[in-house]
C-alpha cells in the first residue's frame, strides 16, 4: 500500500511554479484538514507570496466548507434559531460577507422595531410599511430577495423571508405562525387573521385553517436555500449549485454529488465521452 505524502512535504509544494502540482497539493492538504492546525495562519502571513496566495485559497476553501456543515447540522438540529439560520443562508451565496456585519444589521433593525409596540397584526403592518419594505413573488428567481443582508438594507425581499422577519419581531407573547395560503406567505395570529406581506402588509381574515399550510423555521431555511439552488441553476452558475446542492445535503467532495447531472458532476463527462469512444470502435 502506498504511503501517503507527508504533511510537510505537501506544504513544500505551496510555492510550486507548477499550477497542477499547486492544486494537487491543495486537494490532498483539504482532504486532512483537521491535521493542519495552525499551519495556515502561519503561511498566510510568510514571505512567499505563492505560498501566502494558495494558503489563503485553502483557507477560504476550508471556511466555506465548514459553512455548509454548519449549515448542514443547524438544519438537523431540534431547535432552530431563524435569524441565524438565515444569516447562513445568506452566507452561502454571499460567501465574502462578513457574518458580524449581518448580525450588526439585524441588531439594529430590531432596535428600531423595538420603540414601537408590536403586540398585534397591525402593529407589525405598521412598522413594516413605514420602514419602507416591499415583498417580491415567490416565482422572482432573484437571489437578493431571500438574502438578508440585501433585503433589510434595500427594503425589498420575498414575502416568506419578510414573514419570517416580522415572525422575529412580533413580542415573544404574541403567538404567530407563518402559513402559505393558495400559494401566499403570511403570518397568522390564531384569530383567524392573516398578515400579507404580498399585498402591501394587508391584515385580512383568514380564509379558513384547511387552507393554510403551516411552516417552521426549519421549512423556512429549506425553502430559502432550495430557491437559491434554483437560481444558481438558471444562471448555470456552476460555483453556486455545488457549494448550495453540499449545504443541503450536508456532503462534501465531487465523490459525494454523483446524484448531480453534467456538468455539476463531471464523472457524468467521463462516462459519456468512454461511451462515445467505444461507439467508435
Amino acid at each position: 500500500m502506498k504511503k501517503p505524502p507527508s504533511l510537510e512535504s505537501l506544504i513544500s509544494l505551496l510555492d510550486d511554479e507548477d499550477e497542477r502540482v499547486a492544486v494537487s497539493a491543495m486537494a490532498e492538504l483539504l482532504s486532512r484538514e483537521s491535521e493542519l492546525g495552525e499551519v495556515l495562519a502561519v503561511l498566510q502571513e510568510g514571505d512567499d507570496p505563492l505560498a501566502r496566495r494558495r494558503a489563503h485559497q485553502l483557507q477560504a476553501a476550508i471556511t466555506l466548507r465548514r459553512r455548509r456543515r454548519e449549515f448542514s447540522e443547524m438544519l438537523d438540529a431540534p431547535k432552530v434559531a431563524l435569524i441565524d439560520g438565515l444569516i447562513d443562508v445568506h452566507l452561502q451565496w454571499y460567501d465574502n460577507d462578513s457574518r458580524p456585519e449581518l448580525v450588526r444589521l439585524w441588531e439594529d433593525f430590531r432596535t428600531e422595531a423595538q420603540r414601537f409596540p408590536q403586540l398585534t397584526l397591525e402593529d407589525l403592518s405598521y412598522f413594516m410599511r413605514k420602514s419602507g419594505f416591499s415583498a417580491m413573488a415567490e416565482t422572482t428567481l432573484h437571489p437578493e430577495y431571500y438574502c438578508i443582508g440585501p433585503t433589510l438594507e434595500n427594503g425589498v425581499g420575498a414575502g416568506s423571508i419578510l414573514g419570517g422577519l416580522m415572525l422575529e419581531l412580533a413580542d415573544p407573547a404574541f403567538k404567530l405562525k407563518l402559513v402559505r395560503v393558495m400559494g401566499e406567505f403570511a403570518l397568522y395570529d390564531g384569530e383567524g387573521r392573516l398578515l400579507l406581506p404580498g399585498r402591501n402588509f394587508q391584515v385580512c381574515p383568514a380564509p379558513g385553517i384547511e387552507h393554510c399550510d403551516f411552516w417552521d423555521r426549519r421549512m423556512l431555511l429549506r425553502f430559502a436555500s432550495t430557491t437559491l439552488f434554483a437560481a444558481a441553476v438558471n444562471s448555470d452558475s456552476f460555483r453556486y449549485v455545488l457549494t448550495i446542492a453540499q449545504a443541503l445535503s450536508g456532503t462534501e467532495g465531487d465523490e459525494s454529488l454523483d446524484y448531480m447531472p453534467y456538468p455539476y458532476y463531471p464523472a457524468d463527462s467521463e462516462d459519456e465521452e468512454e461511451d462515445q469512444t467505444n461507439s467508435t470502435e
